[in-house]
Order: C-alpha cells, then structure tokens, then sequence
C-alpha cells in the first residue's frame, strides 16, 4: 500500500504585506478561500498518480492543485484534511502577514487558545485523518491526498507512529511526501 501526500501549490493570496490584528484576520479568510496562484506550477508531474485514488481537502487551494497536477478532480473531498488552524490573536503589533502566522503558530503551539481549533484538538484531527487513510489503502491500495503543510507533516508522523515507512519527504508548495506500508 501507499499513501502520497501533497502540498498544494502556492495560493493566490500568499501576499506577505503589513498590517495589524484586524487586516490580518481578513488576510486568513482570503488565504483561506484562494484557488493556486497562476505562476504556481509542480516542478515535475509523476503520471503515475493518475491511477491512485485521489483524496483532497476541502479548502479551494487542495481542490485546485489536485485539477492541476492531475487534470482531475479528487475522488473524496474531505475536511478532515484541511489545514490545522492559522491562529489569530488580537495582538496591538504591525508585522508581515507571514510574520503573524509564524507568531501566532507558535503561542498556538504553547497552549494559547483563541476562537479556532486548539493545537491539540488539530493533533488529535491529523491521527483520525491518517486513519481514514490508511482505511482508504487497504481497499484503494494506492491513494493521494491533496493537503496542507502543517497537516501534511502531523499525518506523515502519525503514519510513521502506525509502522508506516517514510521513502520521501518535501514540505514545500508541491511538495510530495511518499509512504508505503
């Protein structure tokens, strides 16, 4: 059996500008709603995949790469893949979009709560999620899913915690993280 995840491509609003608490918040919704940006393209397509089961989020960014590395839409469309939570604070601070996902992942990360789902809550997500691929496998045999960074990497360590061999490992935009059991 395998199971290959992949990052979607670069979104359409992955801007870096500066702003406060209250832009940033807006700045989640539209990154959370972008298809791919159009210059973001796979390097390299495996047209292999082609005959895996094809798996996605729900967010629109996953749906879309999926259509474009594949020139297909995903068999399952899911939103227990979608990517863990982008924390907001209302913090009295101007800093560069990503400046405020990186800060605010890391209070995330040290307990703090706010009105989204909890660093552990999104663990807990990533088990189920990798559960329900390995489900998958055992009837698909061979399955892609069509995901998210910080998502991507808590399943990938879970399949690896259920015995699941790691072959590749790639975090970026287009990024192919590949298992087998």
């Amino acid at each position: 059996m395998k199971i290959i995840l992949i990052r979607h491509g670069k979104p359409t609003s992955a801007d870096n500008p500066k702003f406060g608490a209250f832009e940033y918040i807006k700045w989640i919704r539209r990154y959370n709603s972008s298809d791919v940006a159009q210059h973001s393209r796979p390097d390299n397509i495996n047209d292999s995949y082609q005959s895996y089961y094809v798996v996605s989020s729900d967010l629109n960014r996953a749906i879309h790469s999926a259509n474009i590395y594949l020139s297909k839409s995903p068999e399952q469309i899911d939103k227990i893949y979608r990517e863990m939570a982008i924390p907001r604070y209302k913090l009295p601070l101007q800093l560069k979009a990503w400046h405020w996902v990186y800060l605010s992942r890391f209070l995330w990360m040290l307990g703090y709560k706010g009105p989204f789902e909890s660093f552990k809550e999104a663990k807990e997500r990533a088990e189920i999620a990798a559960d329900k691929l390995i489900e998958i496998a055992q009837s698909q045999d061979k399955i892609v899913l069509f995901g998210h960074g910080f998502m991507n990497r808590y399943i990938r360590k879970s399949l690896i915690n259920k015995g699941w061999l790691l072959n590749e490992k790639n975090n970026a935009y287009w990024g192919i993280t590949s298992l087998e059991s």
